[in-house]
């Protein structure tokens, strides 16, 4: 490109150099937004200077977080899911090779768009819940309907962690693609050409609307569908869990074609551990079974409000229990696993106790789902729905049960030999 200008007339030199402007600007811009933005160095509003700043950017007063709410979802969130698609379609290559300069002019327009917009979303989410985005714990919100610490708390973790990092992405990617195409004096410390960088754009392109999307549902999906989501690492690692406690319960083979297969996990060896690990398949079947029957394919469909009456430290609880159990069960096969290696330095002791506190893990979430969920459930012509669900826990907590007896029957018989 050095060679063609170097031959190219005045006028085109001029030209060059001054898109090279644009392009220069329009690098510092990025930059200047991402430091702005980015959640290890942006700045956290303070109440008198969010009060001014509310002010300044036109956003209406009002006095209720459920306007504030409604503001975020029908005047903020989506002006900025169309700044992000004008600079998607201003920063399309062939656009930016064909006529730089204004596509140029118009990134710089946009950067002062997304600015503006990203300016509102933090100073209303601060009005909104100005705590600090910790796991909330609070035993004395349970009539604030909608608008209880935890789901502001998650609010704000979208808005400050998961939009920030997914507009940092986008602003990096963007600088960088800028460069790589020569369109700026400051060359790209990427690596890759720019097809790569345009994918890893397009890529954090899709995760921001991802995000603005989950804001945008923040406040009218119901108390569980947030609780689902805290769910979904627990119940994968159960199934997981599950999937290979069998393979070690399953008798080794030998293919005939060893070429390719992965080393299979250690088998679990000695009579009582054996039975211990197959009494531990009903365990965690149930368990898997239990977050199975609450989520998308179970409680989720039956039309269940927006709020309950729980507190937020309860919905935590609810929240975490998925996590929780997914990891005493790990615990729990782990033990299986060491106790076939080193049997004597093991106890019945030890496996009684990780039963009773596994056990336990299911006893809040249990007692809330039957008090503060079930009888939400809308009377659909006269099914009987709720107590249908009701009679299912009575009858997976005495299969449960039953599971707990069976094994630390067993438990207790562990005499520390193969």
């Amino acid at each position: 490109m050095a060679e063609s200008l170097s031959k190219a007339s005045p006028d085109r030199l001029e030209h060059h150099r001054e898109f090279r402007h644009h392009g220069d600007l329009v690098v510092l811009g990025f930059q200047r937004l991402r430091r702005k933005y980015h959640p290890t160095t942006a700045e956290r509003p303070g109440s008198p200077y969010v009060e001014h700043a509310l002010s300044a950017l036109s956003i209406d007063k009002v006095t209720t977080q459920k306007a504030l709410a409604n503001q975020l979802q029908s005047s903020i969130l989506p002006p900025l899911e169309e700044h992000i698609t004008s600079l998607l379609l201003a920063l399309d290559v062939s656009r930016l090779r064909n006529e730089p300069g204004p596509n140029l002019s118009l990134v710089l327009q946009i950067q002062a768009d997304l600015n503006y917009r990203l300016d509102q979303i933090k100073y209303l989410i601060a009005t909104l819940y100005p705590e600090p985005t910790s796991v909330p714990n609070r035993t004395d919100d349970h009539d604030l309907e909608e608008f209880k610490a935890y789901r502001l708390s998650h609010q704000k973790i979208n808005s400050e962690g998961m939009l920030a990092l997914c507009m940092c992405g986008i602003l990096n990617a963007a600088n960088e693609l800028i460069k790589q195409m020569n369109l700026s004096s400051t060359p790209s410390v990427a690596g890759g050409d720019t097809c790569s960088l345009e994918k890893t754009f397009h890529v954090s392109v899709c995760y921001a609307f991802a995000t603005i999307e989950v804001m945008s549902d923040c406040f009218q999906v119901s108390e569980l569908a947030l609780v689902q989501n805290s769910w979904r690492g627990g119940r994968t690692s159960i199934r997981a869990t599950l999937q290979s406690t069998i393979e070690k319960l399953t008798p080794s083979f030998n293919p005939t074609n060893v070429e390719n297969q992965s080393q299979p996990p250690p088998k679990f060896i000695g009579e009582t551990v054996i039975q211990l690990a197959k009494l531990t398949l009903p365990i965690l079947k149930l368990s898997k079974i239990f977050f199975d029957k609450f989520s998308e394919r179970g409680l989720s469909q039956e039309r269940l409000p927006i709020f309950t009456e729980m507190c937020s430290d309860q919905i935590n609880i609810l929240a975490q229990s998925a996590r929780h159990v997914a990891q005493d069960l790990r615990a729990l096969i782990r033990l299986l696993s060491y106790a076939s290696i080193h049997p004597a330095n093991c106890t019945n002791e030890d496996f009684t106790k990780r039963a009773e506190l596994l056990k336990s893990r299911f006893e809040s979430p249990l007692f809330l789902v039957l008090m503060y969920l079930i009888p939400l459930i809308p009377d659909t012509d006269g099914l009987n729905v709720e107590n249908d669900y009701t009679s299912w826990c009575v009858t997976w907590n005495n299969l449960m049960a039953s599971a707990f007896h069976n094994f630390t029957c067993v438990a207790e018989s562990y005499a520390g030999t193969p």
